[in-house]
């Protein structure tokens, strides 16, 4: 048996003053549904961005930008305060343009503040081995963004894994073109696995049939199937730096999960994972203003 220690945020929205919302949040807010509601011109404003990063050439992996919406990006220029967007997105931003009403951002960011503090104070692990433990998963999934599956990962699947994994390491050659230090940080780094025994086996990467069976009905609920992006083994160097808070991908609630197995035991005392529940960004035109505004607010206070 593998462990992990996680931590729960609960509160990583919490406001800066005694209210329920602060200047920050409603400016975030703001910026997001002026973002949401952008016009045919002001996309093809936001659109010369992506063109001038390569978008069109690179795909999502160009550059950072490629991988986000229009209404991402736009929310995102809007949060860094740098540009003069009643310039750069004339009818969106324009003077005298209506804002966003605080009663109604107040209302979803209580609901969300409940949905954070409930899946921190009864938990998100679910054991493999209780009865309806796929429903169970599911809902857990679905509400709170992330799930914890206890007594997932078989251990002789796990041995053989790292037996696997240390001849690989050996092929030093083939190693070294699997090797990325580029896009991790902070003294992590990754291996991509390649597409050979035993690592085309999901059961080897810990994708048994319940998670399967997870992971499919997650994605019906947003009416697609799914695939493999990538699989890698990620390293935490002793004496790592703080990674800080992030999201792992750009794109919406529902349409992309992150699976990970833990390959050693994560002691607290090694230094644990923080997650915010409840921070996934919607993928409906008309809750994704409130998402988008927690989630850039909590970015924004991350340290």
């Amino acid at each position: 048996m593998r462990a992990i220690a996680v931590t729960w945020l609960p509160w990583c929205i919490r406001a800066s003053t005694n209210q329920l919302t602060d200047d920050e949040l409603l400016f975030h807010w703001d910026c997001a549904s002026r973002c949401a509601a952008m016009t045919d011109a002001d996309r093809v404003a936001i659109g010369s961005i992506y063109r001038s990063a390569n978008c069109d050439v690179g795909g999502p992996g160009a550059h950072p930008v490629c991988a986000s919406s229009p209404e991402q990006l736009c929310a995102g220029i809007c949060g860094g305060k740098a540009q003069d967007m009643a310039a750069m997105l004339r009818d969106s931003f324009a003077p005298g343009t209506a804002n966003a009403r605080e009663d109604e951002f107040s209302e979803a960011l209580e609901e969300h503040h409940n949905c954070a503090s409930r899946c921190a104070s009864e938990g998100v692990a679910v054991s493999v081995k209780s009865a309806g433990a796929a429903g169970q998963a599911l809902e857990t999934l679905q509400r709170c963004g992330v799930v914890q599956l206890l007594d997932g990962y078989d251990p002789d699947s796990l041995d053989r894994f790292d037996k696997a994994f240390d001849l690989l390491k050996s092929k030093e050659k083939a190693y070294k073109k699997l090797l990325d230090r580029k896009q991790l940080h902070d003294g992590r780094f990754q291996v991509y696995l390649p597409y050979t025994k035993p690592f085309s086996s999901r059961q080897t990467l810990g994708v048994s049939d319940l998670v399967l069976e997870i992971l499919t009905t997650y994605f019906e609920g947003s009416g697609n199937g799914f695939g493999i992006d990538h699989a890698t083994v990620l390293t935490s160097a002793t004496g790592s730096g703080n990674q800080s808070l992030h999201p792992d991908v750009h794109y919406f609630k529902g349409l992309s999960v992150s699976v990970h197995t833990a390959l050693r035991d994560v002691p607290l005392k090694m230094g644990p994972t923080f997650f915010c529940p409840c921070t996934g960004e919607a993928l409906s035109r008309e809750e994704w203003p409130v998402s988008a505004a927690i989630k850039m607010t909590v970015l924004k206070r991350k340290d």
